[in-house]
């Protein structure tokens, strides 16, 4: 079925000419065919016409990090750093033990959110507890196909606790042993045989949880199988300060040796959060043409720091955004990760010619995030003949209006609030506002049982856990504070 959108503002993000009026945009077969002010579409059999008079068409935004299942702790949490939110998070989900069926309703209730307020695109870091496994991993991929939304599920991988080794170090005892390693790969090949054997949008990377959670084995296990199935690959990246400080304890500062040797710099590498890369990392993300994920929402909220965004956009690296989970943003929009990586820009640097423009996350929002995923690479995340026609239609309102400045407008005033309609490959998946595939109502109503599960195990375990972890990591991060001098606000 082809579509003819009529009379578009079409904000298309090219350098020259960002912002281009009275548009007309032919899709047929899920892409883009033509697009400008006169078009033929005299060969192509239109079935839909969408008159854009007085309304802006946008690339769909791309989450390129989120934890889906999280939703369910939604909210949970407060005034708590990382390590220790991770732990809490972690023992309610282990004990609640959700289902298949739940889990894939959680993604299903995310994948809604986002789709609703313009995200098209999300890659989702999925962990579950006690492990991995094929029934939970395909539940991600339902509910990547019954939203319409196009998703890449990065299947979380560890074999080492991070914490425990620097614990370890500090009070040189050895750590305790972790239990056997899942057949990972035979789980993960049985979930990539599935999506090739499917008409879907879902795709696949391989998700090591953070470099510090893998032995070196397991690593190079991860870039063999990338290297041999063509797979990106998506982790988490020096996020908090006790991690930069652990590096140094663990590495003798020498991570970027680490990662270099095990040959994980490369294009397919896309690595969440980077607050605390130091110049050498840095330079290795640029040189090896890796992506940095900024989650501004997240950072802030757990305390983490401020990611060198400035720095990595001045080295050349491709830098794009992601909300992280439902309990750490608290929300699934790139509009609002946005408008944060725009203003926390301003505490980086005094010259103010070198602050984070609107137009520069915007792009970060769309083409970055094309960029971070070698499966959407060239697809996705412009308005261009040949890209796959993830669209949004925005019918401006009040905060919106009056419309003096386009791309301004969508970073500083929310544009998710004027979201009517969204195509994802084609496909209308949203329309006046509303889904068009699934009914959220039924969907809140799916996840209703499994949070209030979630959220009384939560409360016990916060009543009831002995502080004795929570002691531990408190006097590792003063051990951080004191010792790891650099700052996080680079004034220049």
């Amino acid at each position: 079925m082809a579509i003819l959108c009529t009379n578009a503002l079409v904000v298309n993000l090219d350098r020259r000419k960002p912002i281009l009026k009275e548009q007309q945009i032919l899709i047929d077969q899920g892409v883009i065919v033509q697009v400008g002010k006169r078009i033929m579409a005299g060969g192509f059999r239109v079935e839909e016409r969408l008159d854009c008079s007085g309304k802006i068409v946008m690339p769909g935004l791309v989450n390129t990090h989120s934890h889906l299942t999280e939703i369910l702790q939604r909210s949970l949490r407060d005034n708590v750093r990382m390590e220790i939110w991770r732990r809490y998070r972690a023992l309610t989900e282990e004990i609640a033990n959700p289902s298949a069926e739940e889990i894939g309703a959680a993604a299903e209730l995310a994948c809604a959110e986002m789709l609703k307020s313009g995200v098209t695109a999300v890659v989702d870091h999925f962990s579950t507890r006690p492990g991995l496994s094929v029934p939970k991993m395909k539940a991600i991929l339902g509910a990547f196909d019954r939203t319409g939304i196009r998703g890449v599920l990065a299947p979380s991988l560890s074999d080492q606790d991070f914490l425990l080794m620097i614990a370890a170090k500090s009070s040189k005892s050895r750590p305790r042993e972790r239990r056997d390693k899942a057949p990972w790969q035979d789980q993960v090949l049985q979930v990539l045989d599935h999506i090739k054997s499917s008409s879907t949008l879902s795709g696949l990377v391989l998700g090591p949880s953070s470099p510090f959670n893998c032995s070196d084995s397991l690593l190079r296990e991860v870039v063999d199988m990338a290297q041999q199935h063509d797979l990106g690959i998506h982790t988490h990246l020096l996020e908090t300060r006790l991690q930069r400080w652990g590096v140094r304890r663990l590495y003798h500062g020498d991570l970027a040796g680490r990662l270099q040797r095990l040959g994980l710099f490369s294009p397919r590498l896309s690595a969440a959060h980077g607050v605390w890369l130091d110049e050498r990392e840095m330079d290795l993300m640029a040189s090896s043409g890796a992506t940095v994920v900024h989650n501004p929402a997240s950072n802030l909220k757990l305390g983490s720091g401020i990611a060198p965004v400035v720095e990595l956009k001045e080295r050349g690296v491709n830098v794009s955004l992601g909300t992280d989970g439902g309990d750490t943003s608290d929300s699934y929009c790139i509009f609002e990760q946005m408008r944060l990586a725009a203003f926390l820009s301003r505490l980086t640097r005094d010259n103010s010619d070198q602050w984070l423009t609107a137009f520069d996350v915007l792009r970060m929002g769309t083409i970055n995030g094309a960029q971070a995923i070698p499966l959407w690479r060239g697809k996705i995340g412009k308005i261009a003949k040949g890209y796959r026609a993830d669209l949004l239609i925005l019918k401006p309102q009040l905060r919106l209006n009056p419309l003096n400045d386009v791309i301004h407008q969508l970073v500083f005033c929310g544009g998710s609030h004027s979201v009517e309609t969204v195509l994802v490959d084609g496909k209308i998946v949203v329309r006046g506002g509303h889904l068009t595939r699934v009914r959220e109502e039924k969907i809140i109503r799916k996840v209703e049982p499994v949070s209030k599960r979630m959220r009384r195990l939560y409360r016990a375990i916060a009543k009831n856990a002995p502080h004795s972890a929570e002691l531990a990591i408190g006097k590792l991060y003063k051990n951080a504070f004191k010792e790891e001098k650099r700052p996080r606000f680079i004034v220049h």
